[in-house]
């Protein structure tokens, strides 16, 4: 056994290292195939290495490579798969053309951008927007949809980065003088429980929970947008938009954007 390190092992046991484990030999514990690592840990505190492969003994896999069981892609250690982003940063906006549009009129893309928005403020009640065509004279009128019994003015939209490609709707909707709709986005997967919950109507989007810091668009269209798989004056009397302007996504305490 070599120099004596001062470890007296009782019976049907051994002295590996200074570690005194079960003899294979005589302990039908030790029958269960667990090795002893070179730390001189105890009997399956951790899987065995091939050294002269680098291939785990247990699993198979190579130690220096992980596999990600979100994308089902496999990098080199100490790397994941960033996602893909989609054109437009902060502050900036984009097109409704750049967009998959989801459960919205099929030629809303091409209605003519008459108002800009020039505050976004994510409150603990929703979503609330600032722009030219909200109040005032030039406002736009509101429209009873079928089956309402009263008026809307506006549908509030957001966009949605996924795999590299920017998917809206406009879906949440808005009457004359409602401050705020749509909840506090960031808590209890808001978006993807309630705003698009259906992958029927609303495909890729459908719960998808943006994280916070991610970019989101936001946007509004007149009238009535959601559900509305047609051009048409009755839920839309001036078929009027803003673009899509690009925000961060907030965290639970809400974020107010001027522009």
């Amino acid at each position: 056994m070599g120099e004596s390190t001062g470890v007296n092992c009782g019976p049907g046991t051994v002295l590996v290292g200074n570690v005194c484990v079960p003899d294979a030999a005589t302990d039908p514990a030790s029958s269960s195939g667990a090795e002893i690592t070179s730390s001189g840990a105890g009997p399956g505190t951790e899987a065995a290495t091939d050294e002269s492969t680098g291939v785990d003994a247990e699993t198979g896999s190579d130690p220096g490579t992980s596999t990600s069981s979100a994308s089902g892609s496999t990098s080199a250690a100490g790397t994941t798969g960033a996602p893909i982003s989609c054109p437009g940063d902060p502050g900036e906006t984009i097109e409704l053309q750049q967009t998959v549009l989801h459960d919205n009129p099929p030629n809303l893309p091409n209605w003519p951008v008459t108002t800009a928005l020039t505050q976004v403020d994510f409150t603990n009640d929703g979503v609330h927007v600032e722009f030219a065509k909200l109040d005032g004279p030039e406002r736009w009128p509101d429209i009873i949809p079928p089956d309402w019994e009263g008026p809307l003015q506006y549908t509030l939209g957001m966009a949605l980065c996924i795999d590299g490609q920017w998917h809206a709707s406009a879906a949440i909707q808005f009457w004359y003088g409602l401050e705020a709709s749509g909840g506090n986005v960031a808590v209890d997967d808001q978006v993807a429980v309630n705003w698009y919950y259906d992958a029927a109507r609303w495909g890729e989007m459908a719960g998808h929970q943006p994280a916070t810091g991610e970019t989101i668009g936001i946007f509004v269209v007149a009238g009535n947008a959601r559900a509305v798989h047609e051009d048409t004056p009755l839920q839309s009397p001036v078929m009027e938009r803003s673009d899509v302007v690009l925000v961060p996504m907030p965290d639970a305490n809400g974020a107010m954007h001027s522009f």
